[in-house]
């Protein structure tokens, strides 16, 4: 696999507040051509085009058919992958990467990927699998184990030739199967700060490549 970097866009309904403002939409999605419009209030527009553009009513079963299966698949055969969602508070990114459990369609990226990681380590025959979760938050610049026994202690972020970037003292925790990835997934969550920040707030699926004999 060529290494390469995809970057997609999903606009978000109107809240509540949004909807009470009586805010207008300047936003238009093309998806066929991954094509993003934004229109200014004098009127004058500016395209944007990205490798995929998803409008309201998208669902998490279509983004992650699109852009994140693929990734998936690849780490299954032993390459490193990430998806990182990236947006200010409010604009979606726990609902793209989270989303909603009751509702088959809007189930998001992180516990689709533990399905479809799961369903393909016990279909693969003469492989051994080991499956690692970590949990971390970026937070005004820090970084903390969500995980941790202590979730407050600030990490760094190391270097070295043989094993690349990583994240000093970030715990990893074996998994066997996909309710023990959903229980350290809400654990984790469970452990975020929930403050707003300006724009810096983001969401990580780190997706090792699966150690394997």
């Amino acid at each position: 696999m060529a290494e390469s970097v995809r970057v997609a866009v999903r606009c978000r309904p109107f809240n509540q507040r949004e909807k009470d403002l009586n805010t207008q939409l300047c936003v238009g999605i093309t998806p066929n051509m991954g094509q993003v419009n934004l229109i200014a209030p004098d009127g004058v527009s500016k395209d944007f085009t990205f490798d995929g553009s998803y409008f309201m009513d998208s669902t998490g079963e279509q983004i992650y058919n699109d852009i994140v299966f693929p990734l998936v698949e690849n780490v299954i055969e032993g390459y490193n992958g990430t998806v990182f969602a990236y947006g200010q508070t409010g604009s979606g990114k726990t609902f793209s990467m989270q989303g909603v459990e009751s509702i088959p369609a809007q189930r998001g990226v992180i516990p689709r990927a533990f399905d479809h990681i799961f369903t393909a380590t016990a279909t693969t025959e003469n492989v051994k699998f080991l499956v690692h979760c970590s949990y971390l938050e970026i937070y005004n610049e820090e970084v903390r184990d969500l995980l941790g026994a202590d979730n407050k202690q600030k990490l760094e972020i190391k270097e070295q030739p043989d094993r690349g970037v990583y994240v000093a003292g970030l715990s990893m925790h074996v998994c066997h199967d996909v309710p023990a990835c959903k229980e350290l997934m809400t654990r984790g969550f469970n452990n975020r700060h929930v403050g707003a920040t300006l724009m810096n707030k983001v969401r990580f699926c780190c997706l090792d490549s699966l150690e394997n004999s």
